[in-house]
């Protein structure tokens, strides 16, 4: 029996949150790093785009040029603790791209540390978007520890005072980027 490609699709989405709550709920490596004077913060705020109720799935009807996503790249259904929107725990100095969507956001706590992670979905393409982050970053102070950039998956690390993030960006099916972030305070 063959699978249609939403379900395909849906499926990969679902790893890929899987992966992102696994990250989150991760245990600590043990190694402290000395803390190093942190510039003057840049802070972000969520994106202007309307975000779901907590809980409810995100599904917009189509992709439109106002910034509504195409409604295949949400999960139907959230795993438990997650909502289709930015945690609250999620670091004031981590851009969010510009016009992204929250499609699923998930906030812990791991002894004193606070991580969170999001996935974000953008029309944008995916060089854009790392440039974007690239360019944000570098510009507010943040250390870019590695970075790569192929074709249609992109990602960086970086770091700003105690704050540290992971960034993935891949090119979705219908040319956008699915961008997620993970952090650590």
């Amino acid at each position: 029996m063959a699978c249609s490609r939403k379900t395909s699709h849906s499926l990969s989405l679902f790893g890929v949150a899987t992966s992102l709550i696994l990250a989150l709920t991760g245990c600590d490596s043990g190694t402290q790093e000395p803390d190093a004077p942190a510039p003057e913060a840049t802070e972000y705020g969520a994106p202007a785009a309307p975000v779901p109720a907590a809980g409810e799935a995100a599904m917009p009807a189509e992709k439109h040029g106002d910034g509504t996503i195409a409604s295949d790249r949400f999960l139907r259904d959230l795993p438990t603790g997650a909502s289709a929107s930015i945690p609250a725990n999620f670091p004031t100095n981590v851009p969010v791209y510009p016009g992204a969507q929250p499609a699923i956001g998930m906030g812990s706590e791991v002894g004193e540390l606070q991580r969170a992670g999001v996935q974000l979905l953008s029309n944008d393409a995916t060089a854009d978007v790392f440039g974007y982050y690239e360019s944000e970053l570098s510009a507010n102070g943040w250390e870019i520890t590695n970075s790569r950039n192929e074709g249609g998956l992109a990602s960086l690390n970086a770091s700003n005072g105690s704050v540290k993030m992971a960034l993935i960006i891949s090119t979705s099916a219908d040319g956008g980027s699915d961008i997620f972030v993970i952090s650590e305070e």
